[in-house]
Formats: C-alpha cells, sequence, structure tokens
C-alpha cells in the first residue's frame, strides 16, 4: 500500500504530515536595513528582522537629504542650480561661493563676552542675540552662557 492511500484512511496523519502534494518551502528571507540573513520558522512573512528587530526589515533605508536620481533630459543649466542649492543646504554658501553669516553657538558666545566687557546691557545683549542668531533669551539664560 502507498504512503498516498495510507494518509487518506487515517486524517489524523493527514493532518500532521499534509496532503503530500502541497509542499510550501521556505525562502531564505534578507534584512534591508542591516544585512542578516536567516531561515525564518514559519511560511508567514517575518514581522521582523531577528538581528535589528526592525519591522521594516523587507524595505530600504531612506537616506535623509538623498539626492534624487537624475532624469535623463536635464538640462546644464538645472543641474547647475540644483547642485548649487544642495550646497546652499548643506554648507551654508550662496551660488557665488560666498559663505553666510556664523551663526554657531561658539560665535554667539564669543560676540555675548565682547558685549559684556564692551558694558552693553542684558537688554541689548537679548536683541542681537535675537537678530543675528534667532533666539530670544531671557536675563538669567544670557548670565548662564557669558559665565
Amino acid at each position: 500500500m502507498s504512503i498516498f492511500k495510507r494518509l487518506a484512511n487515517e486524517p489524523a496523519l493527514l493532518r500532521v504530515l499534509g496532503s503530500g502534494c502541497e509542499t510550501k518551502t521556505l525562502q531564505r528571507q534578507a534584512c534591508q536595513r542591516c544585512g542578516k540573513n536567516w531561515w525564518p520558522r514559519q511560511s508567514t512573512k517575518p514581522a521582523r528582522c531577528p538581528r535589528c528587530k526592525s519591522p521594516y526589515w523587507d524595505k530600504q533605508r531612506q537616506i535623509k537629504g538623498a539626492v534624487a536620481p537624475l532624469k535623463e533630459g536635464m538640462s546644464k543649466e538645472a543641474l547647475r542650480r540644483a547642485i548649487a542649492q544642495g550646497l546652499h543646504k548643506a554648507f551654508g554658501t550662496d551660488a557665488g561661493g560666498q559663505k553666510e553669516a556664523d551663526r554657531s553657538l561658539t560665535n554667539a558666545l564669543t560676540v555675548l563676552k565682547e558685549m559684556k566687557a564692551a558694558g552693553k546691557t542684558w537688554q541689548e545683549m537679548s536683541e542681537r542675540m535675537e537678530r543675528y542668531f534667532g533666539t530670544k533669551l531671557d536675563k538669567d539664560q544670557l548670565k548662564a552662557l557669558v559665565r
């Protein structure tokens, strides 16, 4: 007697071993985020990567601020403008290569210390910080920075 006839007669064995005709194969999975390759335990799609635990393991990571692929019909002028805008965002330069005003914390601290040495009031220091650096600070905050 063949195995298939024996399975057809015993429903318990049929449930355990399957129908014999339908076989589900497991496929190797690969995480697009961390690069881990693994064999899943079940035939369903895994919920997350076993190494990095990301639920987005099957989607490529999107890089913030990544440049979009170039279109074939793009002119040189459009390409030049796109590169100039990218440089301006990344480095704070304009199209002519001129640097924007330095708005770093070290520059703000230097300006505050110079103003304190010159005998300026807290109100004047606060107004200058708001004008040049875009932040409004009260007297206590300015005192903490100047010390």
